[in-house]
């Protein structure tokens, strides 16, 4: 398999540390609110990728953390008068429950910051030991003038860099925090440098060592966190030993876009998944999202995912008779997910499969799409629709038309494949 990694920005054989393991680390969320479209689009095609991955024999540790201390999750919480934890585990729960939904079932670990304090404290430790950290009066921050490599992700110039927090205490605008000091409701922990809590990208690599080890194969995320997130993350974990890289294929999910503009909050184009699913089906959703390619911006729209109820539906309709294996439509789709994961491709070899009646192979890639491409029908139904093609065969179109009319008033919508 190829896969695009933006450390190299090139296209490289996916060669992995242990040949038959792969050690993949996503970025999960801050459990404050609803998941959005934009974290479905993430995960999703981490979803795919992983189960891709395992369909060819490859054994895949899929670890994501969970961000449940945060600045966010300590102002909504007193917004909405609850504790901390309340909130955390609250907002957790429904990110679970929305990643079942979209059929998102191939992480093998959920990992929250707050049950690896003790490996974040050791880590902060060590970097002091480094001297690549230092400790002032309101925490401990990571010394970024120690690590000549910041910047070789984002591409980046330091000195045309902005700092996003303002602390006279740090020896650099750019340092930035691995343990924040002082009273943060009832999440803080007593350290060696003071009680506080951690910072944000610290969880990221304490968890990874943990399981990991400093240096692993594949680390995802979306196109927003290469710049600080990412950068901070690689400054911290190769900064413990040297060891470069610590992760040889960065993947990042491209933005998803409303009426043309990257979703959020203060534009007021934030879409829940749950609102989403109330529309569309998560085979639905799934589609619509893997028509871009993964690094592509995605624009979601009530157009676009109308197209794709459209587009699987036709799928589903053509595919009704089982003609046997079909070899080049099953090259063209594995051919199309060694491409750096090239879905819209894949789903472009799924439309010849259907065609051709390649009932298996819909069935193999649908569970590798999280998607499925037959139509389910009962027994009576099925005969129904057996009876409508004959009549259709023999151009018998009044009858037909009114058999479709009478099951479109049941709930049951028909896409007919040309004649």
């Amino acid at each position: 398999m190829n896969l695009y990694s933006t450390l190299t920005r090139t296209v490289e054989p996916l060669v992995t540390l242990n040949p038959d393991r792969v050690y993949l680390f996503v970025c999960g969320p801050t459990v404050y609110d609803y998941s959005h479209l934009g974290h479905a689009r993430t995960y999703v095609v981490f979803d795919v990728l992983v189960k891709y991955l395992r369909s060819t024999g490859r054994e895949v540790f899929y670890l994501q953390n969970i961000t449940d201390v945060d600045d966010k999750i300590i102002n909504r919480a007193k917004e909405e008068g609850v504790s901390q934890n309340a909130l955390a585990r609250k907002f957790e729960s429904e990110y679970i429950r929305d990643m079942h939904s979209l059929g998102i079932d191939a992480v093998s670990y959920y990992a929250r910051a707050t049950t690896h304090i003790p490996e974040i404290i050791d880590q902060i430790g060590r970097l002091i030991a480094k001297g690549v950290a230092y400790v002032t009066a309101t925490g401990v921050y990571f010394n970024l003038d120690t690590f000549d490599g910041n910047g070789e992700l984002s591409g980046q110039e330091r000195a045309k860099r902005v700092s996003r927090v303002t602390d006279a205490t740090k020896h650099n605008p750019h340092d930035f925090a691995l343990w924040k000091t002082g009273e943060y409701g009832e999440y803080t922990w007593d350290s060696p440098w003071g009680r506080g809590r951690p910072g944000w990208h610290i969880e990221d690599t304490a968890i990874s060592e943990k399981y990991f080890g400093q240096q692993y194969d594949i680390h995802g995320g979306g196109l927003d966190l290469i710049f600080p997130h990412h950068e901070a993350e690689i400054a911290q974990m190769e900064s413990l030993e040297g060891k470069h890289p610590m992760v040889k294929y960065w993947m990042h999910t491209g933005f998803l876009k409303v009426r043309g503009e990257k979703m959020s909050k203060s534009l007021g184009n934030f879409i829940t998944i749950r609102d989403a699913l109330k529309t569309w089906n998560k085979d639905v959703l799934r589609y619509a999202i893997l028509l871009s390619h993964y690094r592509s911006p995605m624009q979601a729209t009530d157009e676009g995912f109308a197209n794709a109820a459209k587009g699987l539906e036709h799928i589903r309709a053509v595919a009704t008779k089982d003609n046997g294996p079909d070899a080049e439509g099953r090259k063209a789709f594995t051919d199309a997910m060694e491409a750096d994961l090239n879905t819209p491709m894949a789903l472009a070899a799924i439309q010849r499969l259907a065609t051709k009646g390649d009932i298996g192979a819909l069935k193999e890639c649908g569970a590798i799409l999280g998607i499925n491409f037959l139509r389910e029908t009962s027994a009576p139904l099925s005969v129904l629709l057996e009876i409508r093609n004959e009549l259709r065969a023999k151009k018998q179109f009044d009858v037909a038309d009114m058999i479709r009319a009478k099951m479109a008033d049941a709930g049951i919508n028909i896409t007919d494949a040309p004649l």
